[in-house]
């Protein structure tokens, strides 16, 4: 009965795992995407693209691997880990994972005057000044968006990205 007990408990945790590795990824792929959906201000298109992590998540990871070697426009993507809000430098997209979000109102000081996507994985998130929030539906990926709070930030979202969106604020 132990054997079999275990046995469960292991299998669940390796499925949780299975599957929050496929959301990343999922995410990974998702965020390349928009990058390429959004207008970036002038001074923002020189230079290395950069894509912000604050703190550890399983997206670091799923993020590098899967933008190696592109680009957006004329940019070759790089993917930075923030661990504390006044690390923050400029980045294009700043992604903020489930377990950083209550962090938010220390991190988003930090991106005044700098043309920032933030995106998170937390419901609520939107309110709080996320642009863009990740959301599981049933067993598909889904995002929200707040248009409002890209252009605050400066950016330019596509009507595309709109269209895509599970809900819009």
């Amino acid at each position: 009965m132990r054997k079999i007990l275990l046995l469960a408990l292991l299998s669940t945790f390796y499925l949780g795992a299975f599957c929050q590795t496929e959301i990343s990824r999922a995410e990974a792929m998702f965020i390349y995407n928009f990058s390429r959906l959004i207008e970036w201000p002038a001074n923002y298109k020189t230079g290395p693209f950069i894509i912000g992590v604050y703190g550890s998540a399983a997206i670091l990871g799923e993020l590098k691997t899967y933008t190696t070697g592109k680009r957006v426009g004329s940019q070759p993507i790089t993917v930075r880990t923030y661990n504390s809000p006044a690390e923050i430098s400029t980045c294009h997209i700043l992604v903020i994972p489930f377990n950083s979000t209550k962090h938010m109102a220390n991190i988003l000081p930090q991106l005044e005057n700098k043309s920032t996507l933030v995106i998170t994985e937390k419901s609520g998130a939107i309110s709080q000044g996320a642009a863009i929030n990740f959301l599981v539906v049933g067993n598909n990926l889904k995002f929200e968006l707040s248009p409002g709070n890209a252009t605050k930030y400066g950016i330019k979202l596509s009507s595309k990205l709109g269209e895509m969106a599970f809900k819009t604020y």
